[in-house]
């Protein structure tokens, strides 16, 4: 770390515990008049009902592969277990039914009458790893309803859900249109979810509105028109015509509305913003837009990623600085060209960064994207917290119930009040499936158990973009590393813990 950095006087922020095998689990009053209130992210649910176990994670977890048919172990850069009953963490292998309908149980006895609301932020259909068994349109339909049924039966005491499209909800995988044929399907589904008054607008562009008690507004937002992997629209610039540019100006008008209403707004999607992964345009209209609206936006809520972490950007920033860090001259402008060299490289091969061998390389990008974020003088003299944020734009990213790393499930804290809804910190749950087979605890129930909590772990009084702020700067610019490696292994979901090393091989990323 080195050096002095003017936030080091006032970043006060506890250690986190040398010792995290043993989690405990919180402890709220939940009977408090209703202090706190609950609402539940599930996201990434990538059911596979081909998947076998036992099977070769080589064919996606689908077929068996005689040991004299495989490689020799010298020729591999590493040992593939074979399927697990719950998942193959790691691996090129999408979820088993049981683990996707274990996690709901276990959601149902221990959140379903506590929590408010539930955002569903997609990707509920396997993906297309296994060319054997290509993916079909009805298959992918099939799914979704599955997975519907599936939520509608768990959360069946009247708690509303807000569903959003993922990339492979839909097919092909990533592309959509405007008024695309895909929507009336999804409409027809969804009709206890999507408000009535919305439909017209979610047969348009697969985005709508809905409203939680008296004072929040939710906006699920259709990604797939804001994704570069889209070829099939074109930017979100104010010249040009398509369905990106519509969803932009809805999205704009949708905010401006909730203002009038005075109400506070929770923005999902699934694919979260970034230069990564959004056309140029489209990236930074969200940054302008949700940025001039900052004051009655609570949260950024998305998945699609797998990793556990939250971004942070200055929309003031143009896209070259937002990719950059701005310590030392010369440095940034090395980084600033090696990082945005890294994203052209990334776009040519089509490389999402889940199970890839980049995942390195994401941490670094993100530990720059933390570091670039300027402090200027007069706000070094403020108390972290009562800074100017207005321009700072924070999206909270979910891992997934796909166990890429572990299973996971997310409950946000939040208080209510006549101006609308507070975050105030998340539970992240997660089952260690690894463990839960080698324990031979396959007779019981899976459960979940409490991986970290904000407020205790991270010492978070809420989620305001303020603190979140000051917390990725005290992960950057604090004493040691201590809670930036924190914060790295639980964006792993510990798996950090277990031997899964990774393919330098596997160079087939794309799907996600």
């Amino acid at each position: 770390m080195g050096g002095h950095h003017p936030w080091q006087g006032c970043l006060r922020f506890k250690k986190p515990s040398s010792s995290f095998n043993h989690p405990k689990q919180p402890q709220y009053d939940l009977d408090n008049d209703k202090k706190y209130h609950y609402f539940i992210q599930i996201t990434d649910f990538h059911i596979d009902l081909n998947y076998k176990e036992g099977t070769s994670v080589k064919t996606a977890c689908h077929r068996y592969i005689e040991q004299q048919q495989q490689e020799p172990f010298f020729k591999t850069k590493r040992k593939h277990n074979p399927a697990g009953r719950f998942g193959a963490p790691f691996e090129k292998c999408d979820t088993p039914l049981e683990l996707a309908q274990q996690t709901l149980n276990w959601v149902a006895r221990n959140w379903k009458d506590k929590v408010d609301f539930v955002i569903w932020t997609g990707d509920n259909s396997r993906h297309d790893w296994d060319r054997k068994e290509s993916r079909k349109r009805n298959q992918i339909l099939s799914l979704n309803r599955l997975v519907t049924d599936m939520m509608s039966n768990t959360f069946d005491n009247g708690i509303p859900i807000i569903p959003c499209l993922g990339n492979n909800d839909i097919y092909p995988h990533n592309r959509i249109v405007d008024h695309d044929d895909i929507l009336p399907f999804f409409v027809n589904l969804w009709q206890e979810y999507i408000p009535s008054n919305e439909r017209n607008t979610f047969l348009q562009g697969g985005y709508f509105t809905k409203d939680i008690g008296k004072n929040l507004r939710i906006i699920s937002l259709n990604t797939m028109y804001f994704i570069k992997k889209n070829k099939s629209v074109q930017s979100c610039n104010k010249n040009k015509e398509g369905p990106a540019r519509d969803h932009m100006d809805w999205f704009d008008t949708t905010l401006k509305q909730a203002e009038k209403d005075k109400k506070r707004v929770f923005i999902i999607g699934h694919v979260p913003p970034s230069p990564r992964d959004y056309r140029n345009s489209c990236f930074r209209q969200y940054l302008d837009i949700t940025s001039n609206h900052n004051h009655i936006i609570a949260g950024h809520f998305f998945g699609h990623l797998n990793m556990d972490h939250f971004l942070l950007y200055d929309s003031q920033h143009s896209m070259n600085e937002i990719v950059s860090t701005s310590s030392d001259t010369m440095t940034s402008t090395k980084k600033k060209k090696k990082l945005l060299q890294q994203i052209k490289e990334e776009e040519e091969e089509n490389v999402d960064f889940h199970i890839s061998r980049n995942i390195e390389r994401y941490v670094d990008w993100l530990r720059d994207m933390y570091e670039s974020i300027e402090v200027s003088k007069d706000t070094q003299k403020t108390p972290p917290g009562e800074e100017d944020d207005q321009n700072l734009v924070a999206i909270h990213v979910s891992p997934s119930i796909l166990p890429v790393y572990y299973p996971t499930v997310r409950i946000y804290r939040y208080t209510d009040s006549l101006q609308g809804p507070t975050l105030l910190g998340y539970d992240q749950y997660y089952a260690n499936i690894t463990r839960w087979e080698q324990d031979h605890l396959l007779e019981k129930p899976l459960e979940y158990e409490l991986e970290y909590s904000t407020e205790s772990d991270y010492d978070l009084k809420d989620l305001s973009t303020p603190s979140l702020f000051k917390f990725a700067k005290y992960m950057i610019e604090g004493e040691s590393d201590t809670m930036w490696n924190a914060y790295t292994r639980n964006m792993f979901v510990r798996t950090q813990n277990e031997t899964f090393p990774i393919d330098d091989d596997d160079d087939d990323d794309d799907n996600y």
